[in-house]
């Protein structure tokens, strides 16, 4: 980790609270306030059994279970650790297995509601939301941040509507927060059974997995560069408040672009054969992002070429025995 991302981390008013620690964004953060920082706490419904707590063997001072549909173990928590920089990336919708659209709702809408209302209560110097590029929904080549939001999945309506009340306590009630538009993070400890999760385990092993069809794109965008984007954006609060910054490369990788990235790192000659994993039903052919709002106001700009990212994960995998390990599923 770099000295910049040590200083920043050191600015951060404490303590330093990261809601949905549990996921693959969320313990990817807490990994790297932790090396730096000891008045940090992870949370998560059930921090005991979460496999990446468990794998990175995070202390357990530093874990609190909390469901934060419910209001009253919510407001506890604020009273007992009263957090002053506040990280919230608990969410659900994201994936294609979970349905439940009232538990959409409820966790991605009405449960931020109630944190950002309960931590005004409490006092806090820096509030983060995690948004989604899917909240471009059909307007999704490219758009600015002050484009239509047009979206085609109850997630993207959620996390849309979230952002409206985002830019409502930035605007109206002058507090410090922001919204951080993500667009398709990988990385280590990324769901084991994930696009690149799987196309980096059969691609070292000198196969290619199942695809959706070659043109489909995405701006991928590597953990660690979406970690400074957080700390970036924490440390320039007053100058985003209310807004929404999308957090991407900026560059449009088809699944034809990825695949032929794979080939050429890991020297394999594997055919792909397109087609053969049925496309989500909000698939849209171009889906990338446009950083320059990002890069004008906080100074963010990815630094990690698709071909490094994808080296990183490979490596990654070996050191940790992916295909073998506990939590992974698909092995």
């Amino acid at each position: 980790m770099s000295i910049l991302t040590k200083e920043m981390i050191n600015k951060l008013s404490g303590p330093i609270v990261v809601f949905g620690a549990g996921g693959f964004i969320g313990i990817n953060l807490l990994n790297t306030l932790l090396k730096y920082r000891d008045d940090v706490i992870g949370v998560s419904q059930d921090h005991k059994n979460n496999w990446r707590f468990i794998a990175n063997q995070i202390p357990l001072k530093n874990l609190v279970s909390l469901d934060i549909l419910q209001q009253t173990p919510l407001r506890y928590f604020f009273e007992s650790y009263r957090p002053k920089t506040i990280l919230n990336l608990a969410a659900y919708g994201a994936y294609s297995k979970q349905k439940e659209y009232d538990k959409i709702y409820q966790t991605n809408f009405l449960a931020t509601i109630d944190l950002i209302e309960i931590a005004k209560e409490y006092g806090f110097e820096c509030f983060l939301q995690a948004g989604s590029s899917s909240e471009y929904g059909l307007n999704s080549a490219a758009p600015k941040e002050t484009d239509a939001l047009i979206p085609n999945s109850h997630y993207a309506v959620s996390k849309s509507a979230v952002y409206q009340a985002i830019n409502y306590y930035g605007r109206i009630e002058k507090l410090p927060i922001s919204h951080l538009r993500l667009y398709s993070a990988y990385g280590p400890w990324e769901e084991p059974d994930r696009l690149i999760p799987v196309l980096i385990s059969n691609a070292r092993k000198g196969k290619l997995p199942p695809l959706v069809a070659a043109e489909i794109s995405r701006d991928f965008i590597y953990i660690a560069d979406v970690v400074e984007a957080f700390l970036l954006a924490a440390i320039h609060i007053k100058q985003i408040e209310g807004m929404a910054l999308n957090i991407g490369t900026g560059l449009k990788t088809t699944i034809h672009d990825l695949v032929q990235t794979t080939k050429k790192t890991f020297q394999i000659d594997a055919q792909p054969k397109y087609g053969q994993m049925p496309n989500r039903r909000w698939d849209l052919k171009d889906w990338y992002c446009n950083p320059s709002k990002a890069k004008e106001l906080i100074d963010f700009e990815a630094k990690t070429t698709l071909e490094e990212g994808l080296l990183k994960i490979g490596n990654w995998q070996e050191e940790i025995g992916f295909d073998n390990a506990f939590w992974n599923r698909i092995s």
